[in-house]
């Protein structure tokens, strides 16, 4: 009787493979031989579910999102408004070694993407994604009274991402400045100088 093959099971095996690839080393590091050899599975295999470098970037990418959609849910689970901002915001800011391994992935991909057309439109659309989940709980902070209604909920949201990301790059670039407090600290500071205009 033939094997059973779970498809999307060896693609996401294969995509985390080069996520951890692209985090150690850099895009140089994750050739299609280097992802067979740390994956377990031939060539022939990797080269079957990926159709070149920019699907298996694309695909780490995605394996890197799908970790943070994950710990995003935990992290605001019960929580609204300003306490689910700050909690989405910690489990974004890349405070553990997990964490900025996901950010160089994200980092090798937008790279790539300033560049390639077909990149750039799914990370537009990554980002209008991004957008609407801080607006998400710039929405609920209203309904339940935290902020009043002035201001574009969508306004503050985007520079919410905007200050996730510079801060997130920041980090990655001198982590060891950036303690669990520090973060913390940083955290509230993008809350209160998005929110103060809103209040």
């Amino acid at each position: 009787m033939p094997k059973i093959v779970d498809h999307e099971q060896r693609r996401a095996e294969i995509a985390e493979t080069a996520a951890n690839l692209i985090a150690r080393g850099g895009l140089e590091s994750a050739t299609v031989r280097e992802i067979a050899n740390a994956s377990g599975y031939s060539k022939g295999i990797v080269e079957h579910y990926f159709d070149g470098k920019s699907e298996l970037i694309a695909a780490a990418l995605a394996w890197a999102n799908e970790q943070y959609f994950e710990r995003a849910a935990i992290a605001t689970k019960g929580k609204r408004g300003l306490a689910a901002l700050r909690a989405r915001l910690g489990a974004t800011i890349p405070n553990s070694a997990s964490l900025r391994a996901e950010w160089k992935v994200r980092l090798v991909f937008w790279g790539i993407a300033a560049i390639d057309p077909d990149l750039q439109k799914q990370q537009a659309a990554r980002t209008r994604d991004a957008i609407a989940h801080f607006a998400g709980d710039l929405n609920d902070a209203r309904e339940i009274g935290e902020l009043s209604s002035h201001g574009s909920v969508t306004s503050a949201a985007r520079h919410v991402l905007f200050a996730a990301t510079g801060l997130s790059c920041t980090i990655l670039h001198s982590p060891r400045a950036y303690t669990k407090k520090v973060v913390e600290a940083e955290i509230d500071q993008i809350v209160s100088t998005t929110v103060a205009p809103m209040r």
